[in-house]
């Protein structure tokens, strides 16, 4: 009977100490239940076509923010329809939603557009900051490759929290990403199947491994590249792993490996001549959905631009929303 015990208490002190930081995986994070409350913080300013304001929840016992920007159009019957919006990388994560003026105005300049735009279109948005971002806690968790798995597990946490957000059509979710944001959403639906219909914008892709050879490429000087040549952002990574307190396999996280999951309708959004996130990458994906029959629409955009800009992003936020209401159910008159 000790023995028992005693085997049961090392089983549950090996679930507690790999708890939070070992569900790195796919598989791991699909194994946990979810659990979270949204606490209101403060009201935000809002933009032309929305009110906002500031909610928390707790993400692996860190404290994180999200805006929730409320359409001023009047409320369907059925409340507004909801949609996740996941931004990409920011250098200074701190800095997020910091703008040029130094005023503390989420999403801040670069992303401003997303909750205007959709909010004038009758979504409530709701733009998680991740953990270390603004004043989020747990900005030790933002660096490097893995830091999108952490994100993921903040934004899993939040759908989870949906309960308590008021006005809001919970029957009618859907979730856009921007760029790394990308990666973390497309993570999240093969998490979580709750989410209606997915938009991806330039997304990151690839194993972490093609992505620290490709960002270590893209920072270098270089011309040419042999094994020579160094390779900054891969020696980041294998260090990371390395200090990492258990066994980690980045194959285990990397959403290509895991489409069989997918329940969840999606569109992609690339410019073929982005070089912040390849095109090729976004070519990757549709390929391997296509293989395993999986709903998708995949449109190309002859441009640079990472993040779309006039006509481009007005085409693509149209295309969004032709998507969306195909897809929603029950009246949201």
């Amino acid at each position: 009977m000790r023995c028992r015990l005693f085997l049961l208490f090392l089983f549950l002190m090996a679930t507690v100490g790999c708890s939070d930081p070992a569900l790195l995986s796919i598989d791991g994070m699909r194994a946990r239940d979810f659990a979270a409350t949204l606490e209101f913080e403060r009201t935000l300013e809002g933009g032309p076509s929305f009110t906002a304001y500031l909610v928390s929840y707790k993400s692996s016992g860190l404290k994180v923010n999200a805006m929730v920007a409320v359409p001023k159009a009047p409320k369907p019957a059925t409340g507004y329809p909801v949609l996740i919006a996941n931004h990409g990388f920011h250098p200074t994560p701190e800095r997020y939603g910091i703008t040029a003026d130094d005023r503390d105005f989420r999403p801040g300049d670069y992303y401003r557009d997303v909750p205007e735009n959709y909010a004038s279109a009758g979504f409530l948005v709701v733009m998680p900051d991740y953990r270390g971002h603004n004043i989020s806690e747990g900005f030790e968790f933002t660096h490097g490759f893995l830091a999108t798995n952490y994100y993921t597990l903040d934004v899993l946490a939040l759908l989870s929290a949906l309960q308590g957000l008021d006005d809001a059509d919970l029957e009618n979710v859907f979730m856009w990403g921007h760029s790394l944001g990308s990666e973390v959403s497309l993570r999240t639906l093969l998490v979580n199947d709750s989410i209606r219909g997915a938009t991806l914008w330039s997304p990151v892709g690839g194993s972490l491994w093609e992505q620290a050879y490709y960002y270590s490429w893209f920072d270098s000087d270089a011309d040419t590249d042999s094994r020579d040549t160094p390779k900054t952002r891969m020696d980041e990574l294998k260090q990371d792993i390395d200090e990492l307190e258990f066994a980690y396999d980045p194959d285990s996280s990397e959403p290509g490996q895991f489409l069989r999951y997918l329940d969840t309708p999606i569109v992609i959004h690339h410019a073929k001549g982005d070089a912040s996130a390849p095109y090729a990458w976004s070519e990757r994906l549709v390929t391997k959905l296509e293989l395993q029959d999986k709903q998708y629409t995949f449109y190309s955009y002859d441009s640079d631009n990472h993040l779309f800009k006039n006509e481009e992003q007005a085409v693509a936020i149209a295309r969004d929303l032709i998507f969306f209401r195909s897809l929603m159910q029950g009246s949201t008159e």
